[in-house]
């Protein structure tokens, strides 16, 4: 029998979550990151990428693992409603049947670090990531949050989580979610809270009793790129990952730092996100025997997040990596088409055009300092 190298978890009715044609964020653009990373895989050795393609409705205890239990009554019942109502302070309506869309994501979300923790395969969530919904409210298109109810999940079943975000926003719903936990590393990689959504994340910000020292911000300024955000992330995610000593790694894989996003404003490359990708994949093989959870994320150029979802997905199976100038599969690039009414990319990856970057050797050791000042540890040099 084939061995599974990877688990997908992708359902057609994470499409549901859709708050209309207008609104910047889609679950369309991570479908087309499933439908590339399928019609990749055609080729791949037969059952080495197992796919769960039918996930139910998060049950109500699940839900109330993090959220409370009047918000989602609010949430359920404005899901009834055919017309929109806030269910923030003005950029995450309703719709009809959004309890439910949303809940299926987090359902989503628990059975992939389920399948993670029990066979040690990496799981795949492209779907998830609403990692800035709270206990009480919606916040930043995320009505609940997946990928918090994942580490709850996990740390309620004695297993203590390394949880690492690479979106462009500050994963604000989950790190406070466990600020005070002990049992959850938070490292989180995003654009300075001064310039963007949601205006948290600094590193003075590091954990509070259990969690002191275990809740590390990497704020970077708008128009960084690679050469900030690596160089940062060689230095600490392997040692303070190391020195936590995770049963299980978590994944945060926001593709709103890409560059030419469209509400984000750094610059990370496609060959960025695939090193992100491997190191961390590393990390769980070392020191989690496997198990590692990916979840999807903030993005906004449906171009983007397709093509680095998937590619994602085919370095968690272990498969050799597209080059940047091989073309896309004709049929996907149809679908791309009818759904998103312009031209789909023709190959992987195109050449950059990128904005100067502010980011100074300066600047990475001014950063640096401040998080070993806070953390109270030393970082290994460059």
């Amino acid at each position: 029998m084939p061995i599974v190298r990877e688990h997908v978890v992708w359902s057609d009715h994470f499409l549901d979550y859709d708050f209309g044609p207008h609104h910047p964020f889609t679950e369309r653009s991570r479908g087309l990151a499933a439908r590339l990373l399928e019609a990749t895989l055609e080729d791949a050795p037969a059952g080495s990428v197992g796919w769960a393609r039918s996930v139910r409705v998060a049950p109500r205890p699940t839900l109330e693992s993090f959220h409370q239990p009047d918000y989602l009554e609010f949430v359920e019942n404005a899901s009834g409603l055919a017309k929109q109502v806030l269910l923030d302070s003005g950029d995450t309506p309703s719709f009809p049947g959004c309890y439910e869309a949303a809940a299926r994501i987090v359902q989503g979300a628990v059975d992939a670090l389920d399948f993670t923790v029990e066979n040690g395969v990496p799981a795949f969530h492209p779907g998830g990531g609403l990692h800035h919904a709270h206990p009480d409210r919606a916040s930043g298109f995320c009505i609940f949050n997946d990928v918090a109810i994942a580490v709850a999940h996990a740390v309620r079943n004695g297993h203590r989580v390394a949880y690492i975000d690479v979106d462009a926003h500050h994963g604000d719903g989950v790190m406070y979610g466990f600020y005070d936990s002990g049992q959850v590393l938070d490292i989180d990689f995003h654009q300075d809270g001064r310039t963007l959504f949601p205006g948290t994340g600094f590193p003075h910000e590091v954990g509070r009793g259990d969690g002191a020292g275990l809740k590390a911000n990497v704020p970077l300024p708008p128009y960084a790129g690679d050469e900030a955000m690596l160089p940062i992330f060689r230095r600490i995610v392997p040692a303070l990952v190391r020195h936590f000593r995770p049963d299980v790694i978590v994944l945060q894989h926001g593709v709103d730092g890409h560059y030419g996003d469209e509400i984000a404003h750094l610059q990370y490359s496609p060959a960025a996100y695939a090193e992100v990708d491997r190191a961390v994949l590393a990390l769980s093989r070392e020191i989690t025997h496997g198990r590692l959870l990916v979840t999807g994320g903030g993005g906004y150029r449906a171009e983007s997040v397709s093509r680095v979802l998937a590619r994602t997905g085919i370095i968690l199976a272990g498969l050799p990596e597209p080059a940047n100038e091989a073309p896309l599969p004709e049929a996907w690039r149809k679908e791309f088409t009818a759904t998103f009414r312009r031209d789909a990319p023709t190959v992987w990856s195109e050449p950059a055009i990128l904005e100067p970057s502010p980011w100074t050797e300066a600047a990475e050791k001014n950063l640096v300092g401040q998080l070993e000042t806070n953390l109270g540890e030393r970082l290994p040099a460059p």
